[in-house]
This record gives C-alpha cells, sequence and structure tokens, in this order.
C-alpha cells in the first residue's frame, strides 16, 4: 500500500466508542454493509421495503422501534410526525400541588400545546384539538416515546405497539412508568423543567418576580424596590444595561412560564434571601461610613467628576458624604426595605425562621448604634462652615428618635414587635438591655422608652410562657 494510499483511510463515522452508544446500535435495524452509517436514528423503515409514504415501522428519535401495522394511513402519519419530530420541545410539566402523586399531570410543549395524562383520564387529552374520537395527535404519540425511552425495562418486546389513542405502549402505560418512576425522576432523565410551585397568574406578578429575582445581581446593589424604580440621574451605564436586560428576560418569562421556572431554580428563594440581607448589612456599614466622613471632612463637591457615574466599581452612590438629615432618611428606608421584605416572605416556609433572625440583627444593630449617636455630631468639626444648631440637624438620634411628630412610626421598634419575640430576645438579650439602659439615661420621649421596655419585657414573657407549654407536663412523683 502506498503512503498516498494509506493517508486516505479513515475509521468510519459509526464506530461504537460507548456504552450509551452501543446501547443505541443495539437497538437500530440492521443496515447493509455496503451503505454507509449515520450517526443518528433511520426515519421511515418499512419492513418489507415498500415506496409507501406510511410505513408500517417507525423508529423515533429516541431509536425504539413501532409497529404501525395496524394502523390507517392517516394516524400512522400522526405517529411518523410525532416519533420523527426533532423540533418539538417541552417547556415544563407539572402536577398539581393538590394533586395525589398518581394524579393527572399536565406538560406543555411550544406552541402552547398541553398535553395532560393520568389521574381517572381514560386517555391523554391535547388541546391541540386532532385528537378527537379517541385517536391520538402527534404530541401524544411524541410524549409517550419521551416517558418509555426512560423506562428501559419496560423494552424488551420488539417491535412496540401502540394503541390508537396512545393510553397504551404494548403491555404498559406512560402514566404507569410516571407513577412508578414518579414525575420528578422522569423530568429529571429527561431534562425537563418540572413546575413544584404556582406560577404567577398574571403579566404584572410574573414581571414582579422576575425583578425580584435578578435584583440580587444588579450592579449598584439595589434592593428588590429600588430594582422596580424608574432609573434616577446617578445610575450607572452597567445598572441601565444590566434593567434593560432584565426586561429582555421577563418578556421571554411571560411567554414561556418554563423559563420563569429554570430561572427560579437558579435564584432561589433562599438565595435571593441570603443576597438582600448581605445588601442590608453592607447598606448599614457605609451609611454610617458616609456621616462620619461627612462629620470628618464636610460635604463633598457634588460635580460629575465627584459623583464618579462611570464609576467601574459602581460605587458612587456610597461616595457621597451624608450629614444628619439624609443619614437619617436613608436609615428609615433601610427599616422600611427590612419591614416591605419580611412582609412578604411565607410564614409557613421552612427558611422563615431565618428570615426573621437576620431581620432582627440588621434592626438591632441600626438602633444601637443610633443611640450611640446621642451628641451633637458637629461639635468639634474643623471644616470652616457654619454648623446646624437644630438637633434635627446635628443629632442623630434626635433626628430618627428623639422627636417623634404624630403619626409617625416608632423607629425599628414596629418592625421588631411583627417578628417572632423568642428569636429576637434569644440571640439579642444582652444588646437590648444595653439599649434600654441607655435610653432611659437619655432625653428619650417617654412614648418611645416605654414602648421598648414594654416590647423587651413582655416580649420575655411571652416566649419564656411559649416554652413552657412546649415542654411535657411533670408527673406528681418528680
Amino acid at each position: 500500500m502506498s503512503a498516498e494510499q494509506f493517508s486516505k483511510l479513515s475509521l468510519g463515522e459509526e464506530m461504537v466508542t460507548t456504552r450509551a452508544a452501543a446501547a443505541r446500535a443495539a437497538r437500530t435495524q440492521p443496515r447493509s454493509s455496503s451503505s454507509p452509517g449515520k450517526d443518528h436514528p433511520l426515519q421511515s423503515i418499512e419492513l418489507p421495503a415498500s415506496s409507501s409514504p406510511t410505513p408500517s415501522l417507525v423508529i423515533s428519535t429516541n431509536n425504539l422501534h413501532y409497529n404501525v401495522s395496524t394502523f390507517d394511513s392517516d394516524l400512522r402519519r400522526r405517529v411518523k410526525k410525532g416519533l420523527e419530530d426533532n423540533e418539538m420541545k417541552m417547556k415544563y410539566c407539572t402536577l398539581s400541588p393538590t394533586q395525589p402523586t398518581d394524579g393527572i399531570k399536565h406538560f406543555h410543549i411550544d406552541d402552547d400545546i398541553s398535553v395532560a395524562i393520568g389521574g381517572q383520564m381514560v386517555r391523554p387529552k391535547c388541546n391541540c384539538g386532532a385528537n378527537e374520537e379517541g385517536l391520538a395527535c402527534k404530541h401524544i404519540y411524541w410524549l409517550a416515546d419521551q416517558i418509555l425511552s426512560t423506562a428501559p425495562e419496560y423494552l424488551d418486546e420488539k417491535p412496540l405497539q401502540f394503541s390508537p389513542d396512545g393510553s397504551t405502549i404494548q403491555s404498559t402505560t406512560p402514566v404507569d412508568i410516571l407513577n412508578n418512576k414518579g414525575l420528578e425522576s422522569v423530568a429529571d432523565d429527561l431534562k425537563w423543567v418540572l413546575q413544584k410551585e404556582d406560577v404567577p397568574k398574571t403579566q404584572d406578578e410574573m414581571t414582579d418576580e422576575m425583578t425580584d429575582m435578578l435584583s440580587v445581581f444588579e450592579p449598584q446593589e439595589a434592593l428588590p424596590g429600588e430594582f422596580k424604580s424608574p432609573e434616577s440621574p446617578l445610575t450607572s451605564e452597567r445598572s441601565r444595561k444590566y434593567q434593560e436586560f432584565a426586561r429582555l428576560l421577563s418578556d421571554y418569562a411571560i411567554r414561556d412560564p418554563g423559563v420563569f421556572l429554570q430561572i427560579r431554580d437558579v435564584i432561589d428563594p433562599g438565595f435571593q434571601r441570603r443576597v438582600f440581607f448581605q445588601k442590608i448589612e453592607s447598606r448599614i456599614s457605609r451609611t454610617f461610613h458616609a456621616l462620619d466622613d461627612y462629620i470628618a471632612h464636610g460635604p463633598m463637591n457634588e460635580s460629575l467628576d465627584a459623583l464618579r457615574l462611570d464609576d467601574p466599581m459602581n460605587e458612587s452612590l456610597d461616595a457621597l458624604r451624608l450629614d444628619v438629615p439624609k443619614c437619617a432618611t436613608r436609615l428609615r428606608a433601610l427599616v422600611d426595605a427590612i419591614d416591605d421584605f419580611c412582609m412578604q416572605q411565607n410564614k409557613d416556609e421552612p427558611d422563615a425562621r431565618s428570615v426573621a433572625v437576620r431581620a432582627a440583627a440588621a434592626l438591632i444593630t441600626v438602633l444601637d448604634r443610633v443611640v450611640d449617636r446621642n451628641v451633637n455630631s458637629y461639635e468639634d468639626i474643623t471644616w470652616g462652615l457654619e454648623a446646624p444648631s437644630d438637633p434635627r440637624d446635628n443629632n442623630l438620634f434626635v433626628a430618627l428618635i428623639g422627636s417623634p411628630s404624630d403619626g409617625d412610626s416608632l423607629f425599628v421598634i414596629d418592625t421588631l414587635q411583627s417578628l417572632p419575640q423568642e428569636d429576637v430576645l434569644r440571640n439579642h438579650w444582652e444588646i437590648l438591655q444595653s439599649i434600654e439602659k441607655r435610653l432611659a439615661d437619655s432625653e428619650t420621649p417617654v412614648s418611645y422608652e416605654d414602648a421598648f421596655r414594654r416590647f423587651v419585657h413582655d416580649s420575655r414573657k411571652r416566649a419564656a410562657s411559649e416554652t413552657r407549654e412546649g415542654e411535657p407536663k411533670r408527673t406528681m412523683q418528680e
């Protein structure tokens, strides 16, 4: 053999190199050695060879063989379209939370097609309308083949045979496979999205939930409520682009709930909660730091250069120094954000308690640091400008606690009272006692001091009572 002939030699395209490939090869129809191999299943093979456009043997995209010789031409065409359709895609599947595991399952396919099977249904039902009079449509045949491909124990008899309504394949049914394996297991095998919780029912609700989820990655660390607000002049280019990207994703999720479910699987509620409190804790620290910077250096030059709108670190807002009134405004907004976030949580979820614990920690940190600021912040300034003389403008404690107006909420206390008291007291008892003592030593409004004292001590009594009620009663012999 010459060198040129040797160089033209190559391995065949169908050389089996994996067990999975060997299994697929074993299920395919034997072919003549004179025909070049392919790396995908044969389509519409009929035995014996015939020029009929509706073959009696069809091989699906999963390399499963189906005998449709007993079907008429129209039904054969339906089977052929369903089993050979590589473009049909599953959006998501679901089992209603109110249904038992063997209840009706819904499969949502592209083009707003929905197939329901299981439960008390005698046969599958598709909303395409083509499976009337007890005959299956291409969507039902496709779905049955997909489900069967996950259960090799049912593939002993070849070729397989459908019932005309698609409810039975050989000696089993897609419903049996789903009930035996479980919908979650089948969906996992096929890489289908499984809806485990309700999806938002309206377009506005979907947009709100998508915005909440996507806010976790907002470049300027915006909180969910801030991310929903219109752009401000201080919004960086990265944040504006991210808002556009979020709107684009929301549009896709509205059109296809499967996209929403996939995003929610990645940005799950637990992750959203952790990121929220990381942002809150960081924001608290930076807010007090901004006040300290103002006290030390005075107001900064709020030029475009100082604002640094194109700052690659997206710290332009935090670079601003805050005087006492602005710091107070930010702290109130943070307390309100914590309150809103806690109100939105489902108290029956497993993570609900951890939310309360982190919320209490953040709120008590804010209150502790505000109580420590019951001084004239500008008393020792050296930067030259005349400092304000009104305590509401130079004393953070007075601005937030010491000068209440009619109808004002009790700073931090109102939100703390909405949390499970046992967790608040167990984790923060010592610091709460310290705050109580400092409030008594300060010129604290009587209404605020009394409310704080009632909160601490009434909550402690209630928590102790709840603990005793949870303990087993002692017998007389003990």
